[in-house]
């Protein structure tokens, strides 16, 4: 069974057992989260669209861990006033394990 959930924004095709990562949500490692905004379900050959959510649908998520992502790296320059300006930017993040899909 796969589901289509949505979260912080972001929309993630999953399914029980699996581990998304996704930008820092609310709670400690180990708590459970329901994800409500299911956009779709999919059973084998059954399919079941949202519009523009699946009514009775929700997927519980386990909090796995908190970290941060890997630093991008920037870097502007402006040739004719020989100006480089180097910056690093890290996002919070959170991975979650989905626990099971409910409909």
């Amino acid at each position: 069974m796969y589901a289509v959930i949505e979260i912080s924004g972001k929309q993630h095709l999953v399914q029980p057992g699996q581990v998304i990562r996704t930008l820092r949500v609310v709670g400690d490692a180990g708590d459970e989260l329901n994800a409500d905004r299911v956009l779709a379900v999919l059973d084998g050959e059954r399919v079941e669209l949202g519009r523009p959510s699946v009514e009775g649908a929700r997927a519980v998520l386990q909090v796995v861990r908190h970290a941060r992502s890997p630093k991008l790296r920037i870097l502007t320059y402006q040739p004719k006033k020989r100006r480089v300006r180097r910056m690093g930017y890290r996002e919070n993040i959170s991975y979650l394990r989905v626990a099971r899909v409910e409909e």
